[in-house]
């Protein structure tokens, strides 16, 4: 375990011979040094001479499993069990917790939980052990707040975890009465020490102590950047910037990168020292800098180099979870691997910033793959749900620039000729190529719309939840980011919908979208559409009229489409644009009603606008031509043919 108990002499306090102390001298000597053989001789002669002394049995279940590299988890939790049961300590009944010489069992075991990520369990047991803080022994009570502190981060309470450092900071760091309980200078009974040893223990002390206060100003700092409390991040980073350690300077990187100031975040991630220390703590800092330079890479709209720099962290870090495990010669599921590289791994995180990348990258097959495999693990995410959504719609269609592209050509082919030649249009401008209209269970995890349906009934109903949980990336969501994530997921669900040939959903979706008041324009704009090609698939031409004249598109909607399009490029990129793909839906709404001359004279104002350089639609050819047969403007109908089909002119 990384947080470790150290072998301890106590056991039960009485009839402790010199002989038994000297061997738990010399044991927790041999520790330290990391020389676990020669350690388990030693306890092994102690508890030859105490058969039954728990804390005999405890240090030594500790030092077996240190001995086989961390690497036989079942077998410790089993011996771990055992001690607890001699000692009549259930761990799963905390209130059995009542004597402060047991802390020490229930310590071990929400280390143990922590590791195996079992955060809610392990801070509930955690909690019950911080009650009697002020009656611990320095290291175990320092270890104890460090560990409550990282649970409630853990756990997505930043709040809460600020609270519990200020008061240990208060008791254990910055007061008089902290120094005391750590030297033992109060009025405390004990063995007389010389002047020499009480300075050589007061050093150590100090030492211990400012390395503690440092551990809680960063885990200070964690919380305040999930708080969004910038000022107070810089504040508090300013008091150990002469530490100069790489969690520190992580810390300061990410601080500018939360900021916006990518370009000073990636000089300080090139100024991190590269350690290789996986085996002893988890952690590659190698692998952590690929991660972090490929957000930053994300964030500059530099899509393949972020992609590029993530796939090296993830090879890095599958690379070292490969060194480190050994063959699985033991029997339990955790065997083989070592307990603080199970709770290390952080591939689900990888893969999930993967396929951010890949999807930002237009291969949205590959970023499902990637997604499909992250949300096993954070299945509460409305957010992640909405990206898998996403990937099916671009699987589906990659983007609009086809329907605005006059170049595409509308004929089929040309029979006959002379007088008899005939035209013939075709029946789609663009055939769903990657649609089939088999069966296919929305349940099969694949990029498709079905299964696609089904995550965005998932992000709906996590939205809902009080508390929106945003793993992994930790940062809250506060109204905003809610209110537009909404309207992501509402929109989403309704072009799926459409696309799957479903207008009641369709016009569900549209019209919880179009009750919101917060929503942006650009959604509302899309909501309007949605629910009026909706109520046209369900043959209400006259309700889908009145919707489309109630439409904002109207209204100045061009700074939204900016702040979209900062985002991903599509099309309508312009408000004069949106409004000819609002008109266009019009025109149809209005040739199904019957209303030709009313239908003509909105696709000539479309027309006059594409003189001007805009973005119309291709489709209202098409509808022009329809519109021109219908009336018999037979001449008008050629003409049009001719000026937008090459290959009539042949």
């Amino acid at each position: 375990m990384s947080d470790k108990q150290e072998p301890s002499s106590k056991g039960t306090a009485a009839n402790i011979t010199d002989q038994e102390r000297d061997w738990a001298q010399q044991a927790l000597a041999e520790y330290e040094k990391k020389n676990y053989k020669s350690c388990l001789e030693h306890l092994q002669r102690i508890e030859d001479s105490r058969p039954n002394d728990p804390k005999v049995l405890l240090n030594k279940a500790i030092v077996e499993f240190y001995e086989n590299g961390l690497c036989t988890a079942d077998k410790f939790q089993k011996s771990f069990i055992d001690v607890c049961k001699q000692v009549e300590l259930n761990l799963e009944r905390l209130d059995s917790l009542e004597d402060v010489e047991n802390c020490i069992y229930y310590y071990n075991y929400a280390v143990f939980l922590y590791h195996l990520k079992h955060y809610t369990k392990a801070l509930a047991m955690i909690n019950k052990v911080y009650s009697f803080i002020e009656s611990l022994e320095e290291s175990l009570a320092h270890k104890v707040c460090l560990l409550i502190v990282q649970l409630h981060i853990d756990t997505n309470k930043p709040a809460e975890a600020l609270k519990l450092i200020t008061y240990i900071e208060s008791q254990f760091v910055s007061t008089d009465n902290a120094t005391n309980i750590l030297t033992g200078s109060a009025d405390q009974g004990g063995p007389i020490h010389t002047e020499t040893e009480k300075t050589e223990k007061k050093a150590n002390l100090d030492a211990a102590t400012d390395a503690f206060r440092v551990s809680l100003i960063q885990y200070r700092v964690r919380c305040l950047m999930e708080l969004n409390l910038f000022d107070e991040c810089s504040q508090q980073l300013n008091t150990i910037k002469d530490k100069q350690d790489s969690t520190t300077m992580f810390l300061i990187g990410k601080l500018e990168y939360l900021r916006g100031n990518h370009k000073e975040a990636l000089e300080i991630l090139k100024g991190i020292p590269v350690k290789d220390d996986f085996l002893e703590t988890g952690e590659s800092s190698s692998v952590l800098i690929n991660n972090n330079v490929a957000c930053l890479y994300h964030y500059a709209k530099k899509p393949t180099l972020s992609f590029t720099s993530i796939y090296k962290a993830i090879v890095q870090h599958q690379k070292n979870i490969f060194d480190v495990t050994k063959p699985n010669q033991a029997e339990g599921s955790l065997s083989g691997q070592p307990l603080h590289i199970i709770s290390a791994s952080i591939k689900t995180e990888l893969m999930f910033n993967l396929g951010i990348s890949l999807l930002h990258a237009r291969k949205p097959e590959e970023a499902f793959d990637c997604l499909i495999e992250a949300v096993q693990t954070y299945h509460m995410n409305p957010r992640l749900w909405l990206r898998l959504a996403e990937c099916c719609i671009m699987t589906h269609k990659k983007s609009n620039d086809r329907d605005f592209d006059f170049k595409k050509p509308y004929i089929e082919g040309v029979v006959g000729s002379g007088k008899h030649r005939k035209i013939i249009l075709k029946s789609q401008l663009f055939p769903d190529t990657k649609y089939s209209c088999e069966a296919v269970s929305a349940s099969i995890p694949m990029p498709s719309l079905e299964f696609g349906s089904l995550c965005v009934r998932n992000a709906v109903l996590l939205l809902q939840n009080e508390t929106i949980d945003c793993s992994p990336s930790h940062t809250p969501i506060n109204t905003l980011d809610k209110d537009y994530l909404f309207g992501c997921i509402q929109s989403a669900g309704a072009y799926i919908a459409l696309c799957l040939g479903d207008p009641v959903v369709a016009l569900k979706y549209s019209q919880e979208l179009l009750k919101s008041d917060k929503i942006n324009k650009v959604h509302k704009f899309l909501g309007h559409l949605y629910a009026a090609e909706a109520l046209i698939l369900s043959d209400k031409p006259n309700e889908a009229i009145d919707m489309l004249k109630e439409s904002n598109a109207f209204d100045d909607i061009e700074p939204e489409i900016h702040e979209q399009l900062k985002i991903e490029q599509w099309k309508p990129d312009k408000q004069k644009s949106a409004k000819a793909v609002l008109y266009y839906n019009l025109a149809v709404a209005l040739t199904l009603r019957g209303d030709l001359d009313k239908a003509g004279e909105l696709l000539k104002q479309i027309w006059l606008s594409k003189i001007e350089h805009v973005s119309v639609p291709v489709h209202v050819v098409i509808l022009a031509l329809y519109i021109h047969l219908r009336l018999g403007q037979k001449e008008i109908a050629i003409t049009l043919i001719k000026q937008n089909c090459p290959q009539a002119k042949r």
